[in-house]
């Protein structure tokens, strides 16, 4: 049987399509959805998470520091603080509370109000900020990928992965592929602190105008979904296959996918020039469109993501070679045969290392040459 005629040799580019049953996009789709619908089985547990600070006394120096205490309380529609929430309040998605904010030297009791909104658990812990990520909670820069505000955000989100994920994955490998959308992910988030803190220090420290395409939302606004790594996926199938055409959902017509892609980030550019709707969110799918459009021209970079323990770069010392007259080449075994093209269906063609390459390309004109 000749190399060309195993059923995990790629004879044709990528292509998009249904993930395979037990590849990292499929496994990707289940978690998100698995966290969504999982996450109401864990109601009870949910909790207070900080919005932000109002003080009655705009006199109140900025140095001072301000303390959130005594009990949560329940806040009307009107605004007004009300009695103590009880224990079925404070576990209520969606709850807005507050509790009484004093000064940390004790003078004038009660400066204001801290407000607090309750969050399902995994929201709570698990949602990217500006301010989380100043408390140093990094972890939250991968876990808010696998968060959704609804089923609608869920349901959109993955069906991009659905439709063009495979296409990724079968490009790069699935361990790369995983390491190509969690940065991604993370390039977006980026996006989004970079955008928020610029237009922080440009409004509070210089006090300038507010400028085009920085983001003025409260650095408690919380940042969730997968759309940054959808973005990222989108933009590495425009350069795997730009010529493809897809049919988009809206508007129903028809359009190659590398024009597909640069429509999705000029809208996102734009949404956030403007200062629109949900521009958090398209900062974030700029990042992520960013990190893909330039990880999927250097996917050599993605070889060492999830390299703790060891070290894939590190070679064994290099044997000098021995001045004699070396035998013919022998002839390359199946089994060596097979384990490197496992290896291109498990981590993708760019993993094999050039004696790999030259091994596959023996062993293919051997068979060729003896009609097999």
């Amino acid at each position: 049987m000749g190399i060309y005629d195993r059923d995990y040799v790629f004879r044709k580019p990528a292509r998009m399509g249904r993930p395979g049953l037990f590849s990292v996009n499929t496994w990707i789709i289940l978690v998100n959805a698995a966290v969504f619908f999982g996450g109401f089985m864990f109601k009870n547990l949910s909790v207070p998470v900080y919005v932000d600070t109002r003080v009655a006394d705009a006199s109140v120096p900025a140095t001072v520091r301000l303390e959130p205490t005594g009990p949560y309380r329940v806040i009307s529609g009107s605004g007004v603080v009300g009695p103590p929430a009880s224990v079925k309040e404070l576990h209520t998605p969606d709850a807005e509370l507050a509790r009484a904010v004093v000064r940390a030297d004790n003078k004038d009791p009660v400066q204001g109000v801290a407000r607090y909104r309750v969050e399902f658990p995994f929201h709570a812990y698990g949602h990217f900020s500006t301010y989380t990520l100043f408390k140093l909670e990094v972890w939250r820069a991968v876990t808010f990928q696998f968060l959704h505000a609804s089923i609608t955000h869920l349901l959109f989100n993955m069906l991009g992965l659905y439709f063009f994920g495979s296409m990724v994955e079968q490009y790069l490998g699935s361990k790369r592929y995983l390491a190509f959308y969690l940065v991604c992910g993370i390039a977006g988030a980026l996006a989004y602190l970079g955008l928020n803190v610029a237009g922080y220090v440009a409004l509070e420290i210089f006090g300038t105008q507010r400028i085009p395409g920085l983001l003025y939302n409260a650095s408690t606004t919380p940042l969730v979904g997968a759309s940054a790594g959808v973005f990222g996926v989108i933009m590495a199938c425009a350069f795997i296959s730009p010529n493809s055409i897809v049919q988009l959902i809206f508007p129903p017509i028809p359009m190659k996918l590398r024009t597909m892609a640069f429509v999705y980030v000029g809208i996102a550019v734009l949404t956030v020039l403007l200062g629109g709707h949900n521009a958090g969110g398209e900062a974030a799918h700029l990042g992520g469109a960013v990190g893909g459009f330039f990880l999927i021209r250097r996917p050599h970079l993605l070889r060492d993501f999830f390299d703790v323990f060891t070290d894939s770069r590190k070679k064994g010392p290099e044997r000098v070679p021995e001045v004699r007259a070396r035998p013919a080449t022998p002839p390359i075994r199946d089994e060596e045969v097979d384990r490197i093209l496992a290896k291109v269906t498990a981590e993708g063609l760019h993993s094999l290392t050039a004696s790999e390459r030259e091994a596959l390309r023996r062993a293919s004109e051997s068979r060729r040459a003896s009609g097999s």
